[in-house]
């Protein structure tokens, strides 16, 4: 059986161990802040993936770009988010050409090395020029 002395140096050491494990995950996964600015990041990229997507299925449906992305919605069958989930402002929609499009959106990080070339973006106001896929 230990001693009262060793008892409380053991529990002294596995609490610092314990709190330096925490200290250690909080760093590894940044403000809580960061993480919910980052998750509303992700979700305005996948929704402007979802858009290029209706935007294309609409394209080989009717042979031209919507006029807006309200269109869009209207189309039978397309459930597509037009909104940002942070600001509910409209994501942006500019039709370039016949078959060239830009679509924008404002993300409060950068996108860093984990995104496919096509979307990386820095923090900001970012545009992403599109074509249909035929």
């Amino acid at each position: 059986m230990m001693n009262a002395g060793k008892e409380r140096l053991l529990a002294a050491a596995f609490t610092l161990l314990v709190i330096a494990a925490v200290i250690r995950a909080l760093f590894m996964i940044g403000p809580i802040g960061e993480q919910r600015q980052r998750k509303f990041d992700e979700k305005r990229l996948s929704d402007l993936q979802r858009i290029s997507s209706s935007i294309n299925y609409y394209f080989t449906t009717h042979s031209e770009l919507p006029g807006q992305l309200d269109v869009l919605v209207k189309e039978a069958g397309m459930n597509i988010p037009i909104r940002d989930p942070e600001t509910g402002k409209l994501y942006e929609y500019h039709k370039i050409s016949s078959e060239r499009y830009e679509l924008c959106a404002t993300f409060s990080l950068g996108s860093g090395d984990q995104t496919e070339l096509r979307w990386s973006h820095k923090a900001g106001h970012a545009c992403f020029s599109m074509s249909v896929q035929r």
